[in-house]
């Protein structure tokens, strides 16, 4: 084995780490939006903190490990290493921008309990970020696998962030409880 090769590893097991944050944040964000009970929400909120827990060192390790993998096959100027770089910009903003004020309002509500626990759980925020984070994600992994032009690319993830959307459809529809 050579070097090439083990780092190509560490990048695979970097985006095998991502998408299962990305799968644990879905599923517990998805039964903390249905807690009954402040106990509950709680239970599901430690499962959600482990999320970024993972996801952040995974998109480290993403990063260096690519930006070390473009940099030995010399494909450091074609268009999806910017354009996945503005993907990885997307999903951090997303994260930042919704998930940490929402779920940081979820852990403030859940001593109070009450309307006021039920007015965070009630936010379509949290669904709707993990689905586009997600697709946004996917999409990195085509212009990765594809090695697309830029403007293709950046088609690709428009289109990655449409499928999520779409996977959205059932958050916006669905009825208070």
């Amino acid at each position: 084995m050579n070097l090439y090769s083990f780092i190509l590893f560490v990048h695979l097991a970097g985006a095998v780490a991502l998408f299962l944050a990305f799968g644990l944040e879905w599923a517990a964000i998805s039964f903390l939006g249905n807690s009954k009970t402040p106990q509950e929400a709680q239970q599901w909120l430690r499962l959600g903190r482990l999320g970024p827990l993972i996801n952040g060192p995974a998109l480290g390790v993403l990063i260096l490990s690519g930006g070390y993998l473009a940099h030995l096959s010399g494909s450091m100027k074609q268009g999806w290493i910017p354009a996945s770089l503005l993907g990885i910009v997307v999903v951090g903003a997303f994260g930042g921008a919704i998930n940490v004020p929402k779920m940081r309002t979820i852990r403030l509500a859940i001593p109070e309990g009450g309307e006021r626990l039920a007015a965070a759980l009630r936010s379509n925020a949290l669904p709707v970020s993990v689905r586009l984070r997600t697709f946004a994600a996917l999409s990195i992994l085509f212009m990765m696998t594809a090695k697309l032009p830029f403007a293709q690319c950046m088609f690709v993830l428009l289109a990655g962030l449409v499928m999520g959307l779409l996977l959205c459809v059932p958050v916006f529809s669905r009825k208070p409880a």
